[in-house]
């Protein structure tokens, strides 16, 4: 039901060719009406006071459908709408189909978030890529979208010849085939140190790599198992966390191809010579130069991304690339695009970066070799012992302790990136975040068991539902689950699904509050059967909406 369109049909006032409904907005409090029409504009087209072409207006209202009464205030037309009225219309005509969207039909997104170093254990900076990146792909799929998850995993450089040195100097094969990830960042940590007091070692370690380049029968296949090794971990907590990826091919993969995009930079006249390196002189883009060769004939990240943007152009054929990572690289991605745009990749203007603040634990900023304080893998078990201590003297009849457990914990650990505004640092409070009180996941879930219980306890009748009982929290609920469509395409168009987060929340303590002030089950079937029709259209909504921000339901806790 679009309320505003509807209250702008019941203005019969003519304005020159003014569409009333791009003026009408919600009302800031209750006092004032459900919506409002401010009519201080039209003052300049009729030189009239605000106050007497809102009576005017007013005047020429069709009453009795949405509109209940209006009224005049400084300025504002006000209208009250009819409760049951509009109850009727969203309620019985609510379906989950509603929310979806044809826009995307036809057109594919590709979605690059996660990238692992995989040289380095995940940190908590990579949950922030990695749940953006996910909602995103998830919204992006309800509009119609053809989404695909690329994760565009870090498995080239020295770091390898770190580890692999490391190996040879500290370790063995034998210790990493038993000890897996834990002993390749103890190796690569050791090298760092050893190398900061004997610099021979970064020689060392980039003559290690070029072996790995050349693929020498004894490191190559070392090197292929420390990936294996890597990714086999890092896959396993992003399944933790609800993120699977279509398509792990990183730096390695793409690498191959620069020769190429090293010809069409040279076919362009794109690439000029600096100081012995080679560069795309953007500055008249204000921008500034794309170091693509440095000065010893070695690559750099952006020339590996400009082959995996012109492979994947070919390959998917995208209509939109977006790239979810932090705010430093607003920068690298400017000269990215400008750099595909001039080498006519097709689709270059659908390539986007969505970039977001950083996010740290109470302690401090982030690093993934600073104390195991930034490890994902230990926050992760860290959240799933705190739902255990949450839910341990909880029975459970329906789900299983363990599967709420981790539900639990991963609601906590996403939402806790999510509903702050993407562009926004925040800093994470485990603690706070596993209330049943306050703005948190395990608060919103609770909310969704209410509302399960309440749905199983109900005897299904053929009454009519009477929509005349329904009070101001009811009604306030009906409007939100009416606009949630207009929240996921604001959402959508901002690439930031904290909006929904919001909208969730609001939802949840609406309900809350209508809950403790009401009895939904009563002893007048049409007012129950009301009340029913709206917490199955409130559940079904925060279903669609927890699993765009990555929350599970749950219908016990």
């Amino acid at each position: 039901m679009n309320i505003k369109q509807e209250i702008a049909n019941c203005i019969n006032y003519k304005l020159n060719d003014i569409n009333f409904y791009d003026y009408i907005i919600e009302s800031v409090s209750a006092d004032k009406g459900d919506y409002s029409l401010p009519c201080f504009t039209f003052s300049k087209i009729l030189r009239d006071n605000p106050t007497n072409i809102a009576n005017n207006i007013m005047s020429t209202l069709n009453m009795g459908g949405i509109i209940e009464r209006a009224e005049v205030v400084n300025g504002y037309l006000n209208f009250f709408l009819n409760k049951e009225y509009v109850a009727k219309s969203v309620l019985n005509n609510f379906k989950l189909s509603n929310f979806k969207s044809n826009e995307g039909a036809g057109k594919t997104v590709l979605i690059d978030y996660g990238s692992p170093n995989l040289a380095k254990f995940l940190h908590i900076g990579h949950l922030k890529t990695l749940i953006i990146g996910e909602s995103l792909a998830r919204l992006f799929s309800l509009y119609g979208y053809n989404v695909k998850r690329l994760n565009f995993i870090g498995d080239y450089g020295t770091p390898f010849g770190k580890i692999i040195g490391g190996m040879n100097k500290f370790g063995s094969l034998d210790e990493v085939k038993r000890l897996g990830n834990e002993a390749l960042q103890n190796y690569y940590v050791k090298f760092n140190q050893a190398e900061a007091a004997d610099p021979e070692l970064s020689a060392l370690a980039r003559n290690i790599f070029k072996k790995i380049e050349d693929k020498d029968k004894e490191i190559y296949p070392i090197y292929q198992l420390i990936i294996s090794i890597g990714l086999k971990e890092a896959k396993q907590m992003f399944n933790t966390l609800g993120v699977k990826f279509d398509d792990y091919r990183g730096e390695m993969y793409y690498n191959q191809f620069v020769g190429e995009v090293i010809k069409k930079l040279n076919s362009k006249h794109l690439l000029i010579n600096s100081e012995d390196a080679k560069i795309v002189d953007l500055s008249s883009y204000d921008l500034t130069p794309a170091v693509i060769i440095k000065s010893d004939g070695t690559t750099l990240y952006i020339t590996r991304d400009i082959s995996a943007a012109i492979k994947r152009q070919q390959e998917y054929n995208f209509d939109k690339l977006i790239y979810v990572t932090d705010v430093a690289q607003v920068l690298h991605f400017k000269q990215l695009f400008k750099i595909c745009e001039l080498l006519g990749v097709k689709n270059a203007a659908g390539m986007e970066h969505v970039p977001y603040g950083r996010f740290s634990l109470p302690d401090g900023k982030i690093s993934s070799r600073r104390g195991k304080q930034a490890v994902l893998l230990d926050l992760i078990e860290y959240a799933q012992n705190k739902a255990k201590e949450i839910i341990k003297d909880r029975t459970f009849s329906i789900e299983k302790p363990a599967d709420v457990v981790n539900k639990v914990a991963r609601a906590v650990l996403n939402y806790s990136v999510l509903k702050v505004e993407r562009n926004k640092d925040c800093v994470f409070d485990m603690e706070k975040a596993f209330s049943f009180d306050g703005e948190t996941a395990p608060y919103m879930q609770y909310t969704y068991t209410r509302l399960e219980s309440i749905l199983r306890k109900y005897q299904p009748t053929r009454a009519l539902a009477d929509y005349s009982c329904f009070d101001v929290d009811a009604f306030d609920l009906v409007k939100m689950i009416n606009d949630f469509s207009s929240t996921l395409t604001i959402s959508l168009q901002k690439r930031d699904t904290s909006i929904i987060c919001k909208k969730l929340m609001d939802m949840c303590k609406t309900f809350n509050h209508f809950y403790t002030s009401i009895k939904i089950l009563d002893d007048n079937p049409k007012t129950t059967k009301a009340k029913i029709n709206l917490v199955k259209a409130l559940k079904d909504t925060l279903s669609l909406g927890f699993n765009l921000v990555c929350i599970d339901s749950l219908k016990e806790m």
